[in-house]
């Protein structure tokens, strides 16, 4: 069983505003793809709330190999509970969201994703040569593995953040 090495705690990006949905999944999915992760979309739900109101949700766990030992992963929630509107930009009428959005944002370092190490005996001694190894054999490509995905977290929050800043419709 492969090992979990979180980097940073959770960030949530939380805001009330008129956006569209669609655009935002779209430039997280771009985000994404042009930097190397593989997305698995875990989870995916829409479904009415009453009143006109739409709840979706999504989870993505995006995977990036880093070598055969080792992968960096981010996941992404995104909580959101909007109502359609209609606005008029450039003359032209669009359908808008608008409501809550709240996206969770986390990191990790998965390590033996092909179970090299895993505790086939009893005395734990598989388990003790991971930690060995890990520790004198990859610690620094394991702390610029970290570097890369704090550097990634932080722009993946920033540019989310920005997105949601420059294509508001309020």
């Amino acid at each position: 069983m492969a090992v979990m090495d979180y980097v940073t705690p959770v960030t949530k990006i939380k805001q009330s505003l008129s956006f569209d949905m669609k655009e935002l999944y779209k430039m997280c999915q771009s985000w994404m793809k042009e930097r190397g992760y593989k997305i698995e979309e875990a989870e995916y739900a829409e479904s009415g709330a009453g009143e006109g109101r739409q709840k979706t949700h999504f989870l993505w766990k995006c995977e990036k190999k880093m070598d055969p030992y080792t992968k960096v992963i981010i996941e992404m929630k995104l909580l959101a509970d909007t109502a359609n509107v209609i606005i008029e930009q450039d003359e032209k009428k669009k359908t808008v969201q608008e409501g809550n959005v709240s996206i969770s944002i986390g990191g990790y370092i998965e390590k033996d994703i092909e179970d090299d190490w895993a505790l086939k005996v009893k005395t734990g001694i598989d388990r003790f040569f991971r930690e060995l190894y890990d520790k004198f054999g990859k610690g620094q490509k394991f702390e610029e593995y970290e570097g890369k995905l704090k550097k990634d977290l932080d722009a993946v929050i920033y540019d989310i953040k920005t997105y949601l800043k420059m294509h508001r419709y309020d």
